[in-house]
């Protein structure tokens, strides 16, 4: 009887060990990265560049090459799954908000290179990084 509760114990430590190994494994989070590294990102043009403000904030100035689709817009989870999820992408907003929630339901539809700038645009500009109209 010992025998048999020793093998399910120990069945189930080497199951929670093969479980906890495949989490930690996982390629989908989503990586914070600051102004610098995003624009050195942006020089070697290996993802895309999202910008998910609303189309009045994008006119008013956004990041070289970015394409929009509004957060606030109910529509956006639908937009989202028209995007290649094999690809990389760079998500970035007006402060960081928007953008992380944006990575996160990113990540959750299967996305699985998800970069979020930290501080968003706000963060872009006090670099003096270029901003485009």
């Amino acid at each position: 009887m010992k025998r048999i509760q020793f093998s399910a114990i120990l069945s189930c430590f080497f199951l929670f060990i093969a479980f906890n190994s495949v989490c930690q494994n996982n390629d989908t989070t989503v990586k914070l990265i600051s102004a610098d590294s995003l624009n050195e990102m942006l020089k070697s043009n290996q993802g895309i560049l999202l910008d998910v403000r609303t189309p009045l904030e994008f006119a008013e100035g956004h990041l070289p090459g970015a394409i929009n689709i509004d957060f606030l817009n109910e529509g956006f989870p639908a937009s989202l799954d028209t995007l290649d999820k094999k690809k990389q992408y760079e998500v970035y907003c007006r402060s960081g908000r928007r953008s992380a929630e944006s990575a996160a339901m990113m990540t959750k539809k299967g996305f699985k290179k998800v970069y979020d700038l930290e501080g968003g645009i706000l963060k872009w500009q006090e670099k003096g990084f270029e901003i485009v109209k």
